[in-house]
């Protein structure tokens, strides 16, 4: 995104027009124009008078982004993106499920120890008496 796309889209979104801004900035609506169309660039103090009036960086409006370009070359390709959104989507709907799974899990364990904490103590009971406890 150049200096004249941030630019516009700030002026857009603070809704302002060329003129309103051309007038806080003591400079004429042509060359705001100018600006946005990126025939030219704004002079260092209308540079951070821009800055300070939208409320970013003046790093922000000046610094070209190659990130967002690489970013956009990374991402997988649409039939990757379906699947895993298509499994995710499906996961969040079905989440539920995994938990009855786990609370019959556990009381199946439950009933397991109990029988055999039933089992051990009728051993244990049959051994001391031969043991003599």
């Amino acid at each position: 995104m150049t200096f004249g796309e941030r630019l516009q889209a700030l002026r857009q979104r603070a809704g302002m027009s060329q003129d309103a801004l051309a007038e806080r900035l003591g400079v004429s609506r042509q060359a705001v124009s100018r600006w946005e169309r990126d025939e030219t660039m704004p002079e260092t103090d209308k540079v951070i008078a821009l800055a300070d009036l939208f409320g970013v960086t003046t790093d922000y409006l000046l610094r070209p982004r190659p990130e967002e370009t690489e970013q956009k070359a990374q991402t997988p390709p649409r039939e990757k993106t379906d699947w895993m959104e298509r499994f995710l989507a499906f996961a969040k709907r079905k989440w539920y499920l995994l938990g009855w799974v786990l609370i019959a899990w556990g009381a199946l364990d439950l009933i397991q120890l109990l029988l055999f904490f039933l089992a051990y103590r009728g051993m244990i009971g049959g051994l001391s008496g031969l043991v003599g406890w």
